[in-house]
């Protein structure tokens, strides 16, 4: 794909331009349906006749389709979007990034999606549906999958589609509930993806904010224990990373314990767990489900996170952990790599 693109850029680089166009109006189309000509050439920043003629020839080609409210996407067009996002990461040079931090961070896979999600919701969207795509293709006969719960992972949870080979595929939440947005709680994303991709799936419903004494009640309940057992056996992870004090709020740690993950350095979180910049735990909330050293022993933990506001956030986290996948964002990355923005 890196060679075929550079021989594109020199022998006619009008055509690469055109792919980067129409990829944009196909994106605008997929966030924004149904929408008309003239928000999309504002969007993507276009003539409305450059627009008009792209969408036209888009449209002949059976990817968007022209309705009284506005234009749509086809399920064709979904498909082309799917296909050329790998087109997109070479166009863009991401494989580059992606590259530098699997290095840095000694990772199996990295993904770098366009975009900073800290500021741009569909950026964030596109970051759910990559996740998503990399999932699908991990799935084998028979495997458990854990997820966390966040809004990254919801979006994920919104993309994933059908179309899975896989059999006997079971979804679990990797711990209770943590209470806000129901959508972002991990028992709901692990019931959307199962049923996205016709999987089995099991809810977990204890809470995610116990105090100690109570957890230690709860482990010894049959049912609870069973369920627990059950999540730490799942053979692939999904999980987001936070930022430390952001996390410790939505779990409603005390003042006090706040104040010590701010004395402590604590810049990010996952799994319960709080990291400084080295890398290094500085806190554990307790808590009943999946646990930061069950990871050891996963066969594949992917971590999905962007936006440059997370940055440090994922790289304390990844600096802790010389294993796994990440997917994460362009403006993230560049962060983490210390490469300032695309013009820097």
């Amino acid at each position: 794909m890196e060679k075929m693109v550079l021989i594109l850029e020199r022998i006619a680089p009008e055509i690469l331009h055109i792919v980067k166009l129409r990829y944009q109006i196909l994106r605008e189309v997929l966030h924004h349906q149904p929408v008309g000509r003239r928000q999309i050439a504002q969007r993507v920043g276009c003539s409305e006749r450059t627009a008009r003629t792209e969408i036209e020839s888009l449209r002949e080609k059976g990817a968007l389709e022209t309705t009284v409210s506005g234009i749509r996407l086809t399920a064709y067009g979904r498909e082309l979007i799917e296909e050329t996002d790998e087109v997109i990461t070479y166009l863009e040079n991401l494989n580059l990034l992606s590259q530098q931090l699997k290095n840095e961070f000694s990772l199996d896979d990295v993904l770098v999606v366009p975009g900073d999600s800290s500021t741009d919701i569909y950026a964030k969207k596109d970051l759910g549906r990559a996740a998503a795509r990399y999932l699908k293709n991990c799935l084998y006969d028979g495997c458990r999958v854990a997820v966390t719960g966040g809004t990254t992972l919801a979006e994920l949870a919104r993309a994933i589609t059908g179309g899975v080979q896989a059999r006997g595929v079971t979804v679990l939440p990797s711990r209770g509930g943590l209470g806000g947005d129901v959508d972002e709680q991990a028992n709901v994303v692990a019931a959307r993806i199962a049923k996205a991709i016709g999987a089995e799936y099991r809810l977990f419903h204890v809470p995610d904010n116990l105090e100690e004494g109570l957890i230690a009640s709860l482990r010894k309940d049959t049912k609870i224990n069973e369920m627990v057992q059950l999540i730490k056996s799942c053979n692939i992870l999904v999980h987001g990373i936070g930022c430390a004090l952001e996390m410790a709020t939505r779990r409603g740690l005390s003042p006090e314990s706040c104040r010590l993950l701010e004395e402590k350095g604590a810049v990010g979180e996952a799994i319960r767990h709080y990291f400084n910049a080295k890398g290094e735990i500085v806190f554990c909330h307790p808590g009943i489900g999946l646990e930061f050293a069950d990871l050891e022993r996963i066969d594949k933990v992917i971590a999905v996170a962007g936006g440059s506001s997370k940055a440090e956030a994922i790289a304390a986290v990844l600096r802790n952990r010389k294993r796994g996948v990440l997917i994460t964002d362009e403006a993230a990355a560049r962060r983490i790599l210390g490469k300032g923005d695309r013009d820097g």
